[in-house]
């Protein structure tokens, strides 16, 4: 599997899982909505970086289905033109500059939404709320 193939998956999964959550949204507190809008920011934030950009305030994502869908497709266009090494110079809302390599600031993103979905479905298992998606990567597969 090239780069490009596994980055693309990584999204894909990621979407999958995105859409999931967003229909669990009605039912989620307001720090579990906090959580979900952070996935959604990151993925907005590092793209922009990617596109030459640095946001020096977070950028705020509606969580609806065309904007889930947009973020994803935004990845799948910047997986599809940037090679794997090439370095992408950014910096942060704290005006530091920093570098890293394409593939390390999409995985970054990948990850980290794999990150916070486990947070929000710790803090549901916290309330004994058992009715939130399961997204581990498997059931995306089987899903498929």
């Amino acid at each position: 599997m090239s780069h490009q193939q596994f980055l693309a998956e990584s999204f894909d999964y990621d979407l999958w899982a995105n859409l999931r959550w967003l229909k669990f949204l009605p039912h989620a507190t307001p720090e579990e909505g906090e959580v979900f809008a952070h996935i959604l920011m990151a993925q907005k934030m590092w793209a922009e970086r990617v596109n030459g950009n640095s946001p020096t305030v977070f950028p705020v994502v509606d969580p609806t289905v065309e904007n889930l869908r947009f973020l994803h497709q935004n990845w799948i266009d910047l997986i599809a033109s940037h090679d794997a090494e090439e370095i992408i110079h950014y910096k942060r809302t704290t005006g530091e500059a920093k570098s890293l390599t394409f593939h390390q600031i999409a995985r970054q993103v990948a990850n980290h939404g794999t990150y916070h979905r486990g947070q929000m479905r710790g803090l549901c298992q916290i309330r004994n709320c058992t009715d939130f998606p399961e997204t581990d990567f498997l059931h995306y597969y089987w899903s498929l």
